[in-house]
């Protein structure tokens, strides 16, 4: 069975701001190939800084954090404020920008790589940016002459001064990149689900609740983001649930671990056709084609499988046929792969951790109509 679930960030591209700062989006992320980089073991920790002065520095924690109960849930204001501030000429001069900027590659180039200081405390001010506030000062430059950081718009290229950037010029490339995100949102409109579909409030329950069931996890202190999509020749209706901490950001930036949770469900019949667990600690052992042989000698792997699926999922149909699924995609990520097959024709995809036999994924996808 080929796996949709690869898909699931990119599919998010297509959603607008949603009460946060940035969505997916190759034009509206600040450069994703920079900015997602992320070194597994910092041993920094990124406190909150003001303009212009650098980060104070302390021990990261070991905790992988979730609200309190008795914490304050953080509200984004970033778009109501775009929504008040920004002038109908600057939302023309970044549509000119796009437009007209025909060579415009995937992402703009730069005179140099950010630092890893740098990355990560970008990481911290996006927080504090969507969370706490705080703004530059002044807007980005966008043309040469004015300072010795800035953005090129005619080139399509940023200006790194040889130093160390300062927090100030952090929260103007944030700034900047949040304002191209909520101007594409106004011109492009994202696929609403219709009268078939089920609604946005039925689609989080149903994934809150399948979360809950295979990791045991409560989800109702974590960031949720949602998105709807259509596909294929049908223009099938999806909703896509994603659930991480609040201030994930910081947490990289201080190499903290922390679970995220992302769910598909069919907007038609409100079934649950994915959930995946995403362990940003998680470090995936290969597996060889020896230990391959090994493990399908094994049947622990496939009784672990029907245990998700009947004790965790709560399946009642009789299952028919357990089999494993031979992919090096799978290998290569460390994952055994179950498929197992009802009576009706139902079947689950079950993905396994190796060598610890713990769920990464549940795919499920329903008979056919007809059986």
């Amino acid at each position: 069975m080929k796996r949709r679930t690869e898909n699931v960030l990119m599919a998010f591209a297509f959603c607008a701001v949603s009460g946060g700062l940035i969505a997916f989006n190759a034009y509206a992320v600040p450069n994703i190939a920079t900015l997602t980089q992320t070194k597994p073991n910092v041993s920094q920790s990124f406190a909150s800084s003001a303009p212009q002065e650098k980060p104070e520095i302390s021990f990261a924690s070991s905790k992988v954090p979730v609200l309190n109960a008795a914490e304050k849930v953080p509200v984004s204001t970033v778009e109501d404020e775009l929504e008040r501030t920004m002038t109908a000429e600057e939302m023309q001069q970044i549509y000119n920008y796009l437009d007209n900027n025909t060579s415009r590659r995937e992402f703009p180039t730069t005179n140099r790589e950010m630092s890893d200081q740098e990355i990560n405390r970008s990481k911290v001010l996006e927080d504090r940016y969507e969370y706490d506030g705080v703004r530059p000062q002044n807007k980005l430059p966008l043309k040469s002459g004015v300072s010795s950081f800035y953005f090129d718009m005619s080139q399509d290229t940023w200006i790194y001064p040889d130093r160390e950037l300062t927090d100030e010029e952090l929260l103007q490339y944030i700034d900047w990149y949040s304002r191209v995100n909520f101007a594409l949102s106004k011109r492009y409109s994202s696929p609403q689900p219709d009268a078939k579909d089920i609604r946005e409030e039925e689609a989080l329950s149903n994934a809150r609740e399948s979360v809950s069931k295979l990791f045991d996890t409560d989800v109702s202190k974590m960031k949720v983001s949602t998105a709807f999509h259509t596909f294929g020749p049908e223009q099938k209706g999806e909703w896509l649930v994603h659930f991480q901490p609040y201030r994930a950001r910081t947490l990289d930036a201080n190499g903290s671990a922390y679970m995220m949770y992302v769910v598909m469900i069919d907007a038609l019949s409100g079934t649950v056709s994915d959930t995946t667990i995403i362990n940003t600690a998680y470090k995936k052992t290969p597996i060889t084609s020896e230990m391959n042989k090994q493990i399908r000698q094994e049947p622990s792997w496939v009784e672990a499988a029907k245990n998700v699926v009947l004790k965790k999922q709560g399946e009642t149909r009789a299952i028919q046929k357990s089999t494993f699924i031979q992919d090096q995609v799978y290998d290569k990520r460390g994952v055994v792969a179950i498929a197992i097959e009802l009576t009706d024709g139902s079947k689950y995809t079950v993905e396994l951790r190796y060598p610890e036999k713990t769920l990464r994924c549940l795919i499920y996808k329903p008979a056919a109509s007809g059986k």
